[in-house]
């Protein structure tokens, strides 16, 4: 118990120590000489809000980019690598649905999106087909 006690008023004692004084004036001509006593590290906390952007992501109906549909994993696998290595930005997705697995790619708000994605790749994977999908937007909005 008496080690417990040493502890925590060492502890609270280096706690305090980084308290500091910060004078705060509230105008070019003000010489009140207000002074506060805080944390240094509350300086942090109260600086001035700036606008940032964030990325919102939601799940909707959309259309991805089917390029492969068959029976053989390691084929599918196969193509899903393929893909990545070729499109390193455009997200991949390898599902079962028995007795097909599927590769899919891409996450599009609209047919006309998926269209130029298929125009792509269709010389590389001639099955390829364009799919309605439950996807995931990422929508960019600015806080105020």
């Amino acid at each position: 118990m008496r080690l417990f006690l040493s502890f925590f008023l060492c502890f609270c004692g280096a706690a305090f120590a980084g308290i500091a004084q910060m004078k705060v004036s509230y105008g070019a001509n003000d010489t009140s000489g207000i002074v506060i006593h805080a944390d240094s590290r509350l300086a942090i906390v109260t600086k001035s809000h700036t606008p940032q952007q964030r990325n919102y992501i939601r799940s909707t109906h959309g259309f991805r980019v089917q390029i492969y549909s068959g029976s053989d994993r390691a084929k599918a696998s196969e193509i899903k690598l393929d893909f990545m290595r070729r499109f390193p930005g455009m997200r991949t997705y390898l599902t079962y649905a028995q007795p097909q697995f599927r590769v899919k790619v891409g996450d599009f708000a609209t047919r006309a999106e998926a269209q130029k994605i298929y125009q792509q790749v269709s010389t590389l994977y001639p099955t390829c087909m364009i799919v309605p999908d439950i996807v995931e937007i990422t929508n960019t909005q600015k806080d105020d």
